[in-house]
């Protein structure tokens, strides 16, 4: 079964918050990024049963796994 990914990824000027592969959101603070993209991953999985995670891009190295929901 497949899962929604919600990524933060650095910017140059921020922090983008990506629904899949489409930019969603864009943060000045990472924390809010991390903070918000939790906030949706679980929603859609209390509210409509879809699997979703939180991952966090480290630049060119191996992504990190945030959290996970259903």
């Amino acid at each position: 079964m497949q899962r929604l990914l919600f990524t933060v990824t650095a910017q140059d000027q921020g922090w983008q918050l990506y629904e899949g592969e489409h930019g969603r959101f864009w943060f000045n603070d990472r924390a809010e990024a991390l903070h918000t993209a939790g906030v949706i991953a679980t929603n859609l999985h209390s509210q409509h049963g879809i699997r979703s995670a939180v991952v966090m891009d480290m630049a060119g190295r191996e992504a990190v796994v945030i959290s996970r929901h259903g």
